[in-house]
């Protein structure tokens, strides 16, 4: 196969989507996903939407979802949408690793 046909490895993407934010950051946040990725070889195969304040409800599907995945990656557009205090985002963080043993990566502004 030549690396022109070789397919990119998949990487799940992350983000707060709930009706509070604006939809232009929510599309903003999309494109940085996808920027990201196309950037860093990757193939962006999904990416899970928290649509509720204060819910965990997208991330609990996407480390489900990576339980069946090889090689398990995330990328998320910040830190930030782990949630707003820096123990919460490392509690997370610190949750998707210790389930799936992901590499969790932040676009940040790419």
């Amino acid at each position: 196969m030549t690396a022109a046909h070789q397919s990119k490895p998949p990487i799940y993407g992350y983000m707060r989507a709930h009706p509070g934010i604006p939809e232009a950051e929510v599309l903003r946040d999309e494109l940085r996903l996808f920027r990201w990725a196309q950037l860093e070889g990757y193939d962006l195969a999904v990416i899970f939407q928290e649509e509720e304040e204060g819910s965990i409800a997208a991330l609990t599907e996407l480390v489900e979802q990576l339980k069946l995945t090889d090689d398990p990656a995330i990328v998320v557009p910040s830190m930030q949408h782990f949630g707003s205090g820096r123990v919460l985002q490392e509690h997370l963080w610190a949750y998707i690793v210790h389930c799936v043993d992901a590499e969790v990566y932040e676009a940040g502004d790419r």
